[in-house]
């Protein structure tokens, strides 16, 4: 079976810097990932191209079999639901949470082609259930951080996409919102053949239908493969270049820092 992205020695340049250098990575139609790593590692570069959004500088991409053209990129933007306020928080200023949420039909940073009454309907629908039934013509500058961040979850939900990559999902959401989030990506784990990636800074959101890992670290992939064999002591205090405990809690991980004693012993006065 053709994997629904591939990639090969994947690079992406700013300047003189590398953002991300020789990434290979396939994954299978179906599968659930989560890709972990420090600010700065590339995660948000390497999904905006993924998604279509960003052009790589080196290497080859190919998503549903195909790579990015001219030809295809709006078709296969509407495949892939993107979620990242870091990308998206650049562009999208004054638009409405109802506009913003219908232009992911086309695949743009606007509204593009014929909608029917009925898209606007699911639209509407889908920002009522995140809790914004009453601001679907606010302006998306104004919205909190939280709020804009379910306008962005709607966008990605409307088309149905066949790939939903979502980039720190959680941020800025509170308790409620959060949960309900998790809820919708189980669900859809569970009944449907959607690919999912997800980006998460808290090892207590790596749930079990996250099968697979990622782990880019500066730019490369430090490691990938089964979840529960990265998420280790060995393989995360190596990582992450400190010594860490990592283990499976309630439906997520937990991970704790051996902090030094010499911390505490900064508190003790000593004794004159």
């Amino acid at each position: 079976m053709e994997p629904i992205i591939k990639i090969s020695n994947l690079s992406y340049k700013s300047g003189h810097t590398y953002l991300l250098r020789d990434v290979n990575w396939e994954v299978q139609q179906g599968e659930h990932w989560v890709v972990f790593g420090l600010n700065g590692s590339g995660k948000t570069t390497l999904l905006s191209m993924i998604a279509g959004y960003r052009k790589h500088t080196y290497g080859s991409l190919e998503v549903f079999g195909e790579p990015y053209s001219e030809t295809n990129i709006f078709e296969t933007r509407k495949k892939i639901g993107w979620v990242s306020s870091s990308f998206f928080d650049k562009y999208m200023n004054h638009e409405s949470a109802l506009n913003i949420v219908l232009s992911g039909l086309s695949g743009t940073l606007g509204l593009s082609g014929d909608i029917s009454n009925q898209q606007v309907k699911t639209a509407r629908s889908l920002l009522k259930q995140l809790h914004l039934g009453d601001k679907v013509d606010y302006p998306f500058d104004i919205l909190s951080k939280g709020e804009r961040q379910n306008v962005l979850i709607a966008r990605a939900l409307l088309p149905q996409p066949e790939i939903l990559i979502l980039d720190e999902p959680s941020t800025g959401l509170d308790v409620l919102a959060k949960e309900y989030m998790l809820s919708v990506v189980r669900e859809l784990a569970a009944n449907t053949s959607i690919t999912i990636l997800y980006v998460t800074h808290y090892a207590e959101e790596i749930q079990p239908l996250f099968q697979h890992s990622l782990l880019l670290k500066r730019g490369r992939v430090y490691a990938k493969g089964k979840t529960e064999a990265l998420f280790q002591d060995e393989t995360l205090s190596g990582f992450l270049e400190y010594p860490l405990h990592c283990y499976p809690e309630h439906e997520g991980y937990r991970m704790e820092a051996q902090v030094s004693s010499d911390i505490c012993g900064l508190f003790h006065k000593q004794e004159v």
